[in-house]
């Protein structure tokens, strides 16, 4: 197995343990948002916005991870060097145009 393929799933085994980390803070925090301190009632002026960013980074960073995990399953399904190497090298070259 090439090095590469090894440190990338390793790379991303931590990450899915860091997301699930992540969610259970993610539902701690919606706890404290949406229920007040005896948790029993709902707290009467819940603050949409922080509750609001709080959702959308919680799926932003799911989101992110998903889309991590599906080019691990490619690159691990063809595991060929060259070619993910020139799959990177496509990508930095895209991402970082020159200007000449």
């Amino acid at each position: 197995m090439p090095l590469l393929l090894k440190s990338d799933i390793i790379g991303t085994t931590l990450r899915a343990l860091l997301i699930g980390v992540h969610f259970a803070s993610f539902l701690l925090c919606l706890r404290w948002l949406i229920f007040s301190d005896d948790g029993e009632t709902l707290r009467k002026p819940i603050q949409r916005h922080f509750l609001i960013i709080t959702t959308i980074l919680f799926a932003s960073s799911v989101t992110h991870f998903g889309f991590d995990l599906q080019v691990a399953f490619i690159f691990s399904h063809d595991a060929s060097i060259p070619s993910i190497v020139n799959t990177f090298h496509v990508i930095y070259t895209v991402c970082n145009p020159r200007t000449e």
